[in-house]
């Protein structure tokens, strides 16, 4: 009861108009949905093949070496193939790209092309 009350407010504040980044993706087993309401990301998933529906409520810290995700996935049917609970992800931050810059070729093997 709990849970299917929680995964309703967020499907009803993703669709709000005070989210923003809305984004929509449909696959061929499931709908997913995404928005930001204030710092917090939130997304629900659909699955329609099997009785599975989840809902993530997470907050993205960012911090000098990358982000920190820390968030709580809600799931509701009978299949449950995502883990219910809290969770944390480590993202690293990536190196920085500069363009018009090659690599230069190793000292001992060149290949010319």
């Amino acid at each position: 009861m709990f849970t299917q009350r929680v995964f309703n407010l967020v499907s009803r504040l993703i669709f709000s108009r005070w989210a923003r980044g809305y984004e929509e993706h449909h696959g061929a087993c499931e709908d997913a949905y995404a928005a930001f309401f204030g710092p917090i990301h939130l997304e629900i998933n659909q699955c329609f093949v099997l009785d599975h529906d989840d809902a993530f409520i997470s907050i993205r810290i960012p911090t000098p070496w990358g982000k920190l995700h820390l968030g709580y996935v809600l799931c509701l049917g009978a299949d449950e193939i995502r883990r219910p609970g809290f969770y944390s992800h480590w993202q690293k931050r990536l190196p920085k790209v500069v363009y018009g810059q090659a690599c230069p070729p190793a000292d001992d093997e060149y290949f010319p092309f």
